[in-house]
């Protein structure tokens, strides 16, 4: 039987929402699932307890990798600063590399790329704190034979996406390709992706032997980074005929992506779009959107999936 584990990166102020995604995770889930859940040091008891046989706690350090040093503690202090830079608020310290320091969406994308082939299973689904599932989420839907599922969407990413851009131009600058014409690209980014282990090993591989240096040193330097696109196009351009033969342009989870908040007008609308391959639920925490909102959200696609 194909096996996989859910993975998540998370911190306190994302403990709520990450309640609510394991809940999910118990209800829509087999009861061989394990999610892994990585935190910063500072808030270990926090999340601790929630373990259980079905969730899994793990320390940043736990998977940092060889010369990173988590500045976690440091890092809540100077959030608190509001006028300080952006370079300033980081979350890790590469010592070979010190600058520029690790921020913290940066050092989250590090660790799943550094947990995802230590977990001991043929899958990883990687899942972020702000998805709730609604639908059931079994094995079957990442496996075709022994291929992993890959969420692409061709022809999605365009010029006016400027950070989707920069994303892609950094992805294939690691991976040794050239830059890509003036033609759309695919996107690789959704609310639930999936990752064959041996691809991701084989992909930081990759990037160690085009740069020169270790593939955490070479990701961290990036400032415009995204796991994964980076993934993504490995698997479509050096994975082998089958291992890339499952790919899909659905994402399996309806998504809020809009760093404004959801207005009560676009709720009808949001719960219209929900389609009937989705099996989760997005709605960007930085968005902002308030909780009545999305609980209201929840509630209502939780119906309207059962039906």
């Amino acid at each position: 039987m194909n096996s996989i584990a859910i993975l998540t990166p998370s911190y306190r102020p994302d403990f709520h929402r990450l309640v609510k995604l394991h809940e999910s995770i118990l209800e829509f889930t087999a009861a061989s699932v394990v999610h892994h859940v990585i935190v910063p040091r500072r808030d270990l008891l926090l999340f601790r307890r929630l373990e259980s046989s079905r969730l899994r706690v793990w320390e940043e350090a736990d998977f940092l990798p060889r010369g990173f040093v988590a500045t976690d503690g440091l890092a809540a202090l100077v959030h608190k600063v509001s006028f300080l830079p952006p370079m300033v608020r980081f979350s890790a310290i590469n010592l070979t590399r010190p600058w520029p320091p690790v921020r913290g969406w940066m050092l989250q994308q590090i660790l799943k790329l550094s947990a995802a082939p230590r977990l001991g299973v043929e899958a990883v689904i990687v899942v972020d704190s702000d998805v709730v599932l609604v639908r059931p989420l079994s094995a079957d839907l990442f496996f075709s034979d022994d291929a992993v599922r890959l969420y692409e969407k061709p022809a999605a990413i365009t010029a006016a996406m400027e950070r989707h851009v920069m994303w892609t131009n950094a992805a294939r600058r690691l991976l040794g390709l050239s830059k890509p014409g003036p033609d759309a690209l695919p996107d690789y980014v959704a609310g639930i992706v999936s990752w064959d282990p041996s691809l991701v090993t084989s992909c930081l591989e990759r990037v160690q032997e085009v740069t020169g240096r270790t593939w955490a040193t070479a990701i961290s330097r990036e400032l415009h980074f995204s796991e994964f696109i980076l993934y993504g196009t490995y698997v479509r351009h050096f994975a082998g005929v089958e291992q890339r033969s499952f790919i899909q342009p659905s994402t399996l989870c309806h998504s809020y992506w809009s760093p404004t908040p959801m207005s009560q007008a676009q709720v009808s609308g949001f719960i219209e779009a929900f389609g009937a391959t989705d099996v989760a639920v997005h709605i960007q925490s930085n968005s902002s959107t308030p909780g009545e909102i999305r609980e209201q959200v929840l509630t209502r696609l939780g119906i309207e999936a059962k039906r």
